[in-house]
C-alpha cells in the first residue's frame, strides 16, 4: 500500500470515529438517531414562493423573513457545511378520563406539557454544540429549534431522521412523529447520512382524521385551516364556519398524529392538558403567566386562549356552559373573546333559549362593532345549526 493510500485510510477513519462521535453525543443528551446531511441549497423555492403567494402563511409574518437562509443557509450562514439532525420525542398521554363536554374542559395538545420544549432543547442543543466544538478544529456550531429560518423538515428528510407524512411532519419508524426536531450548522464538513425511504404508501388516515380539512392530498398543508394553527398561531378572529370543527381542541391539536400508525402506544393520561374552561377564561395577565408563563401555552397569550375557550365552550352543547359565557359577554376585557363568547351563546339558544338569549341582549350593547356583529347574528339564528355534534 502507498503512503498515500495509508493517510487516505487514516483520514476515512478519523473522520468515521468524528461523526460517531457527533452522534453520541447527541444521543446521550435524548436526540434520538441524530443524523447529517450536507449543506447545500434545497430545490424548493418555486414551491415556496408560491405557497408564500396564496396567503397560506396567515398569521405567520415570520415565514416571509430570510427567504434565502430558508433555502440556502450558507447565504447567511457562509462557513456552514454539514447540518446535524435529530428527533427530541415527547410523552405523549393518551386523552384524560374526563367528558369534556359533561365536565365543560378544554384540550390541550401533548407536546405543550411540562416546561416548554424552546427552553428545554435550547439548553441541550447548547450541551451537544459545545461537545462538537471540542471534536472539530471547524469549530463554528449554531444550534436550532424551531425558531430560525430553517426548513427543519427537509433536513430532517435529507438527512435521514424520517421522511415527511402526509401530514406533512417527520415520521420515523422509531419514534413516529411525537418528537420535536433539533437543528445545527456545522463547519466541520461530515460525511452525509442516506435519506430513508417513505413509508406511507396508501395511508390516508391523517387525512381522514382532520376535522377542517387542513390536510390536502399531495404532502399539502392549508395552515389556515389547521386547528393548531388556529388556536396557537391565528391572532384575530376564528372564521365561524371553521369554530364547529375546533371541537375541545384550546391549544394545539393531535388529531391528524393520533390517527397515524405509524406512532407508538401512549403513556399515562394528564388532567394538566384537560383545564376547565371557565378557569381559562378568568386568568388575568397575572394568572396566565403563573400556570402557563414557562410552557409552549404562552404562545397563544392569555386572549388567544380564552378566544379558544370561549369557543369550545359553544362546542360542547352544554346548557351548563351559558352562565360562563353570560359572564364573558359581560365582564371579559377582550374585544376578541366578548365577540367569540357571543357566537358560543347563539350555539347554545336551543338548548338554554332563556338565559342565552338575556346573555346575547347584553352583549349587543357591547360598545365593540364586533362583539354586537357576533350578538346580533346570533340572535338572528346564524349559527344555531352548526351544533352538528353532541
Amino acid at each position: 500500500m502507498s503512503p498515500y493510500a495509508a493517510g487516505a485510510k487514516l483520514r476515512l477513519v478519523d473522520a468515521s470515529a468524528k461523526r460517531k462521535a457527533i452522534r453520541e453525543a447527541g444521543a446521550r443528551l435524548g436526540f434520538v438517531d441524530p443524523r447529517i446531511a450536507r449543506i447545500e441549497p434545497l430545490p424548493r423555492g418555486d414551491f415556496y414562493e408560491q405557497w408564500l403567494a396564496e396567503g397560506r402563511a396567515g398569521d405567520m409574518r415570520f415565514l416571509l423573513h430570510h427567504r434565502k437562509a430558508r433555502l440556502d443557509p450558507r447565504t447567511r450562514y457562509p462557513w456552514a457545511r454539514s447540518v446535524v439532525s435529530a428527533f427530541f420525542p415527547y410523552d405523549v398521554p393518551p386523552p384524560p378520563h374526563v367528558r369534556w363536554r359533561e365536565e365543560l374542559r378544554g384540550r390541550i395538545a401533548a407536546y405543550a406539557r411540562g416546561p416548554d420544549y424552546h427552553d428545554v432543547m435550547t439548553e441541550r442543543l447548547g450541551q451537544w454544540a459545545e461537545a462538537i466544538r471540542a471534536l472539530t478544529p471547524e469549530g463554528r456550531v449554531k444550534c436550532f429549534v424551531d425558531t430560525g429560518a430553517v426548513f427543519e423538515h427537509e433536513w430532517a428528510a435529507r438527512a435521514g431522521v424520517g421522511w415527511t407524512g402526509k401530514h406533512t411532519l417527520t415520521l420515523s419508524e422509531a419514534s413516529g412523529s411525537y418528537a420535536f426536531l433539533g437543528e445545527l450548522f456545522l463547519e466541520a464538513e461530515i460525511e452525509p447520512d442516506a435519506a430513508v425511504a417513505e413509508r406511507c404508501g396508501s395511508c390516508e388516515r391523517c387525512i381522514a382524521a382532520c376535522p377542517t380539512g387542513a390536510i390536502e392530498p399531495g404532502y399539502r398543508l392549508e395552515p389556515r385551516r389547521c386547528i393548531s394553527y388556529l388556536t396557537i398561531e391565528h391572532r384575530g378572529a376564528i372564521d365561524p364556519a371553521l369554530r364547529p370543527a375546533i371541537g375541545e381542541w384550546i391549544f394545539g391539536c393531535d388529531l391528524c398524529q393520533i390517527a397515524c400508525p405509524w406512532n407508538p402506544d401512549r403513556a399515562e393520561p394528564d388532567e394538566a392538558l384537560a383545564p376547565r374552561l371557565a378557569d381559562v377564561l378568568s386568568f388575568d395577565d397575572a394568572g396566565f403567566a403563573v400556570l402557563y408563563g414557562e410552557s409552549a401555552i404562552r404562545r397563544a397569550g392569555r386572549v388567544g386562549l380564552a378566544r379558544n375557550a370561549a369557543v369550545v365552550l359553544g362546542n360542547t352543547g352544554n346548557p351548563d356552559a351559558v352562565p360562563i359565557l353570560a359572564t364573558t359577554v359581560r365582564t371579559h376585557d377582550a374585544p376578541l373573546v366578548r365577540a367569540h363568547a357571543a357566537w358560543s351563546l347563539g350555539r347554545l339558544l336551543p338548548e338554554s333559549p332563556a338565559a342565552a338569549r338575556r346573555a346575547l341582549e347584553v352583549a349587543m350593547r357591547d360598545p365593540v362593532a364586533s362583539v354586537e356583529a357576533e350578538a346580533s347574528a346570533a340572535l338572528a339564528g346564524s349559527h344555531a345549526d352548526d351544533l352538528t355534534t353532541k
